[in-house]
C-alpha cells in the first residue's frame, strides 16, 4: 500500500517508517527532512508554503498541485504531526495543531484517501482520568473505555479532541472510508523508567506493531483506541483495541 506519514521525523514517525518501510511504500511529510530518507518538507499549518515554495503569496492552484503531488495514490494517511508540547497555549494549538490537522484531513479527502490514522493523545480524555485517579491507577479500578468522549483539561488536549471530532464529521458525511483515533499515552524510548509516565507507557514494540495493525486491518467507520502497553495500573481499557485490531500489547510488570 502507499502510505503517507505526517510529522514522519519526530520519535513516533521514525519508529513507523522502520517497522513498514520494507513492507509499504511510504511517502514522508514534515518540517525537516528525516535523515537518510526522501522528505517532502512543509509547514502544515501553512498549506501554501509548501516543498520549497517559502515566500509565495498564498495560491489555491499550487496548493492543489502540492497536495496533489504528496497524497495522490495514498490509500492512508498516518497525521502524526504536532506542537507536541503539552502545555502549549491556545495560539500555538490551534496554528500548529489544529489549523495543520484540518489541512491534511482536508487533502487527505480531495485526494480520496480511504483512512485516515490520527495521532491523538490521552490528553483528549485527561480531565476524567483526573477524576478517577488514583482508582484507575489500579488493576480492579474503573477503566477509560474507547466510547468515553473527549474530555481535555487543557489547550492542547482541545486540539487533540478536535482532530478526533473533525475525523468523525468526515466518517458521518461519507468523506472517508475509515477513521481511527490513536489516544497514545506516553512514549519515550530514552527515559523508559519515567515514573511520571508509568501508568502510561507504551514500548517501542508495541507503538511499531500497533501502528502496523492500524495500517493493516481491516474496518471502516470511525474508531477510538488506546496506544499504551499491557501494564495493569494503566487507566485505559484496552478491549476495543484488541478486538478491533486483532492486537494484543506486551505485559508490562507493576
Amino acid at each position: 500500500m502507499r502510505i503517507v506519514i505526517t510529522g514522519a521525523a519526530g520519535k513516533i514517525g521514525r519508529e513507523i517508517i522502520e517497522d513498514l518501510s520494507g513492507l509499504h511504500e511510504l511517502t514522508l511529510i514534515d518540517c525537516k527532512p528525516v535523515p537518510g530518507r526522501r522528505t517532502v518538507t512543509v509547514d502544515l499549518s501553512q498549506c501554501h508554503k509548501f516543498n520549497g515554495l517559502h515566500g509565495l503569496s498564498f495560491n489555491r492552484a499550487v496548493t492543489r498541485r502540492a497536495w496533489k503531488k504528496a497524497m495522490g495514490g495514498a490509500e492512508i494517511v498516518v497525521h502524526l504531526a504536532e506542537d507536541s508540547d503539552e502545555h502549549a497555549l491556545h495560539r500555538r494549538v490551534f496554528e500548529n495543531n489544529m489549523h495543520a490537522t484540518w489541512n491534511v484531513f482536508q487533502a487527505a479527502v480531495a485526494q480520496k484517501v480511504r483512512r485516515v490514522i490520527y495521532a491523538s493523545s490521552n490528553w483528549a480524555v485527561k480531565l476524567l482520568e483526573e477524576r478517577l485517579a488514583p482508582g484507575c491507577y489500579s488493576e480492579s479500578g474503573l477503566k477509560i473505555t474507547s466510547d468515553t468522549q473527549p474530555c481535555p483539561n487543557n489547550p492542547y488536549g482541545l486540539g487533540k479532541a478536535f482532530g478526533e471530532l473533525a475525523g468523525k464529521f468526515y466518517i458521518d458525511t461519507g468523506q472517508l472510508e475509515s477513521f481511527l483515533a490513536v489516544r497514545i499515552g506516553w512514549f519515550d524510548p530514552s527515559q523508559p523508567r519515567d515514573e511520571r509516565y508509568s501508568h502510561l507507557r507504551i514500548t517501542t514494540q508495541d507503538l511499531r506493531s500497533l501502528f502496523r495493525r492500524c495500517v493493516e486491518a481491516s474496518f471502516t467507520g470511525f474508531h477510538v483506541i488506546y496506544g499504551v502497553s499491557g501494564q495493569q495500573t494503566g487507566p485505559y481499557d484496552l478491549s476495543y483495541t484488541r478486538q478491533l485490531l486483532g492486537w494484543e500489547p506486551t505485559p508490562l510488570p507493576k
